[in-house]
């Protein structure tokens, strides 16, 4: 059973919303090394492993629907119970919640607040089901929080860090999309009115377009370079989703070797 609870968190797929909250803290651990940046790193990884693990719980539905999802939910594939799903995912929170209480005050608040909206985008009132409450919870608790829970590790969140964490909203919209169309056709056969079920096909992938070039030209205008943005928004409209996600892990890179750098 330890191994369905464990294929369950998913951390694999978790891997990229670590690493926003990983790259916040990175930009300040120079300004303020301390142990406790371990501690944030467990409870960060702890938090991503809890909101896969408990949006496969009511995942179920869809997943059966969808075979390619369906071997990586073992709540759906009947290797793990929906009891026992429930009940690992909110040791694992309270695990994480744990860790969280050791840091400052305002760090544990965000903690929660992120726990909350990840347990309410799966569970009822079942956020992710509800269009444009979907893409929206979604950018925020799984694109700005992390980032801004790590950047927060200093004390101090900065304009700079706040334009960072608006360029991971919108790429996060973006992604969140991109969810959603590849769970087309088994949240229709759900009844799941997702944001792109209730707009189209269509108008989402150029909304997934507009989020990505809108997030990768304020990362190029924050190394202040304008006329780049301008040029990759432009030709992104014909760039693949993979050259998408590359650029902007680059940018982010690239952002966190310029603030330890301290240029």
């Amino acid at each position: 059973m330890l191994k369905a609870v464990i294929k369950n968190t998913r951390i694999v797929d978790g891997k990229s919303f670590i690493g926003m909250g990983l790259l916040g803290l990175l930009m300040n651990f120079r300004h303020n090394p301390d142990f406790k940046g371990a501690i944030l790193v467990i409870s960060l990884i702890l938090y991503v492993a809890y909101a896969f693990a408990i949006n496969n719980c009511f995942d179920v539905d869809t997943d059966l629907k969808n075979p390619q999802k369906r071997n990586k939910n073992p709540v759906a594939s009947g290797e793990l119970s929906f009891r026992m799903g429930i009940i690992s995912s909110a040791l694992i929170a309270a695990l994480g919640v744990l860790f969280a209480f050791f840091l400052s005050y305002r760090e544990f608040m965000i903690y929660i607040s992120m726990l909350l909206l990840a347990t309410f985008y799966s569970a009822p009132p079942r956020l992710k089901a509800k269009p444009i409450v979907d893409v929206v919870s979604h950018g925020i608790f799984f694109g700005a929080m992390p980032f801004i829970y790590g950047a927060y590790f200093d004390g101090i969140l900065t304009k700079y860090e706040i334009a960072i964490a608006i360029a991971l909203l919108l790429y996060s919209f973006a992604m969140e999309l991109r969810n959603h169309l590849e769970d087309y056709e088994s949240d229709l056969k759900a009844n799941l009115k997702t944001t792109p079920i209730v707009i189209g096909k269509k108008l989402s992938e150029k909304l997934i377009l507009a989020f990505s070039g809108l997030s990768i030209a304020l990362l190029l205008t924050l190394l202040n370079i304008p006329f780049g943005a301008l040029g990759i928004a432009i030709v992104g409209v014909r760039a693949s989703y993979r050259l998408f996600d590359v650029v902007v892990v680059f940018l982010l890179l690239f952002h966190a070797l310029k603030a330890l750098l301290g240029v």
